[in-house]
C-alpha cells in the first residue's frame, strides 16, 4: 500500500524509534554519534559504582597480602632467632668479656648467621633482622645474652610476642628473658620501664617466674611494654 508516494513497511531495530529514524536518515554526523551514544553508553552512577567496587576489593586485597607478608616475616624471623641463639651458645666459650662488636663478625665469618640475619655493615658490633631491628651480643662471665631493639611502629607488640613464643621453646636453656621500654614522661625526658624477669627451668623459684609457665596474658603484659607510647622497645634473653 501506498501513501503520498511511500510505501508502508513493518518496522524494526532503528526503525522501530521514528525519532531514531530521522535521525538516521536526515540528521546530521553529529546527531548520529549522539544516537549512538544513548544507546550504548553508561550512565556516570554506574561508573561510580563499579569504581566503589573495586576499590573496596582493592582495599580488602591489600589488607590481606599485608597480613599475609607479616605472618611470613614472623615465621621467618622466629626460625632464624632460635638459629642464632642456639649457634651463639654453642661458642659460649669462645665469648670475651666484652664481646659485643667480636662476636657479631665472629658469626659473620664463620657463617653462622641464618636466613634473614646480617651484619649491620663491616665493622658493626649490630645485626639486623628481617624486620631491620638492632642486635647485638654481651657478655660478662658467667652471663651472656643477646639484645633486641625495635623501634615503635605498627606490629612492635606482634614481633614481641613471636620473640616471647621462641624463648619460651627453649625454657630449659635459658636464664631469663627480660623486655624494656623508654617513654617520654612529663618533663620531656626519657625514662625506661621495665616488665620485670621470666626464668629459665633451672633458675625460676617461688618467688622467679618460669619461662616454661608464661602464659598468653603474661606476654601481652610483657609486650605492652612495646606500645604506641614508648620511643623504642628492648628485649634481652639471658644465659650462663
Amino acid at each position: 500500500m501506498r501513501e503520498n508516494g511511500r510505501s508502508e513497511r513493518l518496522k524494526s531495530g532503528a526503525d522501530a524509534q521514528p525519532y531514531l529514524s530521522d535521525v538516521y536518515k536526515n540528521g546530521t554526523r553529529a546527531k548520529r554519534r549522539q544516537a549512538d551514544v544513548t544507546l550504548c553508553g553508561r550512565s556516570m552512577v554506574e561508573m561510580l559504582g563499579v569504581l566503589a567496587i573495586i576499590g573496596v576489593l582493592s582495599v580488602g586485597a591489600m589488607n590481606g597480602y599485608s597480613k599475609a607478608m607479616l605472618k611470613y616475616k614472623l615465621n621467618k624471623q622466629a626460625e632464624a632467632m632460635t638459629i642464632l641463639l642456639n649457634n651463639a651458645m654453642q661458642l659460649r666459650p669462645d665469648f670475651p668479656e666484652t664481646g659485643d662488636e667480636y662476636y657479631a663478625q665472629l658469626l659473620s665469618k664463620l657463617n653462622l648467621l641464618p636466613d634473614g640475619i646480617e651484619l649491620q655493615r663491616e665493622g658493626s658490633a649490630y645485626l639486623t633482622d628481617i624486620f631491620g631491628a638492632l642486635i647485638w651480643f654481651y657478655g660478662q662471665s658467667p652471663y651472656y645474652g643477646i639484645g633486641y631493639r625495635f623501634d615503635i611502629g605498627g606490629s612492635q607488640k606482634e614481633i614481641c610476642a613471636n620473640l616471647l613464643n621462641v624463648y619460651k621453646t627453649m625454657h630449659s636453656e635459658i636464664y631469663y628473658i627480660v623486655t624494656d621500654g623508654y617513654s617520654i614522661n612529663e618533663d620531656g625526658e626519657e625514662q625506661k620501664e621495665d616488665s620485670g624477669h621470666f626464668y629459665g627451668d633451672a633458675y625460676c623459684t617461688a618467688t622467679r617466674k618460669c619461662i616454661s609457665n608464661m602464659t598468653l596474658n603474661d606476654i601481652d603484659i610483657l609486650c605492652n611494654y612495646c606500645d604506641e607510647k614508648s620511643t623504642n622497645c628492648r628485649f634481652y634473653v639471658v644465659w650462663k
